[in-house]
């Protein structure tokens, strides 16, 4: 399995134990069984809709792709020497639109390096811009393809009933906005993810499953790999005009390290409709179109923060999580929590306590980590003097953090230890480079609702 994306801070523990190690059950409550109020029942009914087993259409999947490619890779890489002016020879190179070429192979290989060393301030704090974009070719692409799937059935989710529990509001149309905050984010697979899964939901908010399959034309790109196999087409500029023009998706990064360039290169290439598409050798519609943008029309925005979530004071932290233009609130941790455990278990409690008590009630968490995922801490000293270190699970301790310190305030809404996401090796194409290629995800996936 490829390194996190948060493997700048300290690799995963993922240790084979029993499954029971893993599970906890939450402690008994205080308080006489009651039963369970009218807006439980209507969040359980809405549980329905989380079906995480969906995916994004393949050419969807296959234009994810692209925009990785088009965003990370130099379109209009430097002339041969011999190729330059002969008056200046310096000339070609020292044009500022062209672009050396990555040499993937090579510095995929330093990234292996500096991860197997742990040498995590060499492979991200303190990498070069190439370096962080052969890192998102490698691993942030693939990453992208098995996150769209999960966002999307949390998107749904959310939008069928449970950014506001008993009335069932469209997240998608209107003029609400919904914010996504990804925590260890920078190195653009949640963007890229969650700029597909908004679109794969349709017009007007509405999935295929929801309007009779109704999958949604992109010019030349034709979402026809609709979950029961029929092909319908919407008209591109109606769809963009009525759907997209109207509707919000901030999504916000923050990351310990400056990924600022990379998501910036991925932010315009997503509205971009210079993306190559290899096979018909033509240009392709962009993934969002970027009509409608801005606080009132609507559209998709993209920001990035350069922070350290386990050292931020309050007030930025509040700066971070929040938004008040936004209707609804998504946060994620894809692949960062146990970094964050293993980097200082101590913090990172605080740092779960402290966002439950900014986060407002129906405020969605998303945690996606390792299968198996341990974390080590420190207690006591043994007889020698030596101390005595005990591994604990992940998930044991985010519910220990969120069900038991935080009791009342948080609702477990579904949880899988072990899951995967398999790429389609046959019909999907990715060639950047020697050692760039698609995997493969196994991953255990955790949803909360904040009470």
């Amino acid at each position: 399995m490829p390194p996190g994306q948060s493997d700048r801070r300290k690799g995963s523990k993922a240790k084979s134990q029993s499954q029971s190690q893993s599970q906890r059950t939450r402690q008994p409550s205080k308080h006489p069984a009651r039963k369970p109020s009218n807006d439980r029942r209507n969040l359980q009914s809405t549980k329905s809709s989380l079906n995480f087993n969906a995916t994004i259409p393949i050419p969807l999947q296959q234009l994810v792709l692209d925009v990785f490619k088009t965003a990370l890779l130099p379109s209009n890489p430097a002339p041969a020497p011999a190729s330059a002016s002969q008056d200046n020879p310096e000339e070609d190179r020292n044009d500022p639109t062209i672009e050396e070429p990555l040499d993937i192979k090579t510095l995929v290989q330093t990234i292996k390096t500096h991860l197997y060393q742990r040498d995590f301030d060499s492979a991200f704090t303190d990498a070069g811009e190439d370096l962080l974009r052969a890192y998102a070719l490698r691993w942030s692409a693939a990453r992208a393809l098995g996150y769209a799937g999960l966002f999307r059935a949390v998107l749904r989710w959310m939008g069928d009933g449970n950014g506001n529990v008993g009335k069932k509001h469209d997240l998608i149309s209107g003029n609400d906005r919904t914010r996504v905050v990804c925590v260890g984010g920078g190195a653009g697979a949640e963007i890229v993810a969650l700029a597909a899964a908004w679109r794969s939901l349709g017009q007007k908010g509405v999935d295929s499953e929801l309007e009779g399959d109704q999958g949604l034309k992109l010019g030349s790109l034709s979402l026809d790999d609709s979950e029961n196999g029929e092909k319908n087409e919407v008209d591109a500029k109606a769809a963009s005009s009525s759907s997209l023009s109207t509707t919000g998706l901030s999504v916000a990064a923050v990351d310990i390290a400056d990924w600022s360039s990379v998501v910036q290169r991925l932010e315009r290439t997503i509205k971009s409709d210079a993306v190559y598409k290899l096979r018909s050798s033509e240009y392709q519609p962009p993934l969002v179109p970027s009509e409608g943008e801005g606080d009132n029309g609507g559209g998709l925005s993209v920001s990035f923060r350069k922070d350290d979530v386990l050292s931020v004071s309050e007030d930025e932290l509040k700066d971070v999580l929040l938004d008040t233009g936004s209707s609804s609130l998504l946060v994620t941790l894809m692949f960062t929590l146990n970094e964050l455990f293993s980097t200082s278990m101590a913090k990172t409690t605080g740092f779960l306590l402290r966002m439950t008590e900014i986060l407002p009630s129906n405020a969605v968490l998303l945690v996606v980590d390792s299968p198996g995922s341990y974390s080590t801490l420190k207690m006591g000293k043994d007889e020698n003097g030596a101390p005595v270190e005990r591994n604990y699970p992940m998930k044991f301790l985010l519910d220990h953090t969120l069900l038991s310190v935080a009791e009342g305030k948080w609702e477990r809404v579904y949880t899988e230890d072990s899951r995967w996401w398999r790429r389609d090796a046959e019909r999907l194409r990715y060639k950047v480079g020697e050692g760039a290629g698609l995997e493969d995800m196994r991953f255990q996936l955790h949803l909360y609702r904040r009470l």
